[in-house]
């Protein structure tokens, strides 16, 4: 039995700690955790230049995102709101989620974390969907554990035994705790974006609101006040991605999270998501997505 001073002085505070608990009314009944289960298949990497933030992303994926900013705040696009994240802060992308990330003014200078995962009960997560998570220092101290037991396995080939799982799961637990704790005031909304993101927030409602229907240029520049050509110009600067494609990506985005999240008929998502045509959605879907939407219904389901 070890006598060291740092050991007796744990030992007194479990103790201090162990007189405080109550006698309790069940001994087969204990607290429920908000995570049931572990997140699964874990990937983490940096990205530390415009250039590869902006290819880094996948355009479609299942998996949860979860975006730490290190350095250099940015503007990341979810479902038509413009959030900004600061250094210290994080963002949880959902499966699915149509997502962008604007140009920076300083791409020299960012250092932002992506620690990605899959997990079997999604709606677990939702009170962090769309909300700018401030972190605290217990939890940057937690994904400091997150890369610390993800680093070894990666570098010494063995993807199959390392921690992650069980380190994701203590850091999206505190960050649950934080959210049901400080509600609003744990950054619920949208933070506002600088001048040169100003236009995106009206226009991407106008295309949210829209979206089963036609969407004219002409009619997008004029709800933010700019001549299309100038729209066109500014939108392709900001996001580095034409406006047309992203309206086409977005309908897309859509379509996905209706197969994947309902049971709605294919001709019925093709209708939302402004497609004049079952064939003409099937045609752009598998164009995309590399399948039809049949097949990307079936996966879902097996």
């Amino acid at each position: 039995m070890t006598d060291s001073k740092s050991t007796q002085r744990e030992l007194l505070i479990c103790q201090s700690l162990a007189k405080c608990l109550p006698e309790p009314r069940d001994l087969f009944t204990g607290a429920q955790g908000f995570l049931t289960v572990l997140p699964v298949n874990p990937l983490q990497f940096h990205r530390h230049s415009d250039r590869t933030l902006l290819m880094g992303a996948p355009f479609l994926h299942h998996r949860f995102v979860l975006v730490t900013c290190l350095r250099e705040l940015g503007c990341i696009i979810l479902d038509g709101a413009v959030f900004r994240i600061e250094p210290g802060q994080s963002l949880l992308i959902f499966p699915y989620q149509s997502h962008y990330f604007a140009r920076l003014e300083h791409p020299e200078r960012i250092s932002w974390l992506f620690t990605t995962f899959e997990y079997p009960a999604p709606e677990k997560l939702e009170p962090l969907r769309n909300t700018p998570l401030l972190l605290t220092s217990q939890d940057l101290q937690q994904l400091q554990h997150i890369t610390s037991a993800y680093l070894p396995a990666r570098k010494g080939g063995n993807e199959e035994v390392h921690d992650s799982p069980l380190e994701i799961a203590l850091l999206l637990s505190g960050l649950l705790q934080h959210q049901r704790r400080r509600g609003k005031h744990f950054g619920a909304t949208p933070l506002p974006e600088g001048p040169q993101t100003l236009f995106l927030s009206p226009l991407f409602a106008h295309i949210d609101r829209n979206l089963g229907g036609l969407l004219r240029t002409e009619d997008l520049a004029q709800c933010v006040h700019l001549s299309p050509s100038r729209l066109r110009a500014r939108f392709k600067h900001t996001l580095g991605i034409g406006l047309g494609e992203f309206i086409r990506n977005t309908r897309i985005h859509r379509a996905c999270s209706l197969l994947n999240s309902t049971d709605l008929s294919v001709s019925q998502i093709a209708d939302q998501c402004g497609f004049n045509s079952v064939y003409a959605f099937s045609r752009t879907f598998h164009n995309i997505v590399g399948k039809p939407p049949t097949l990307f219904r079936h996966d879902r389901d097996q």
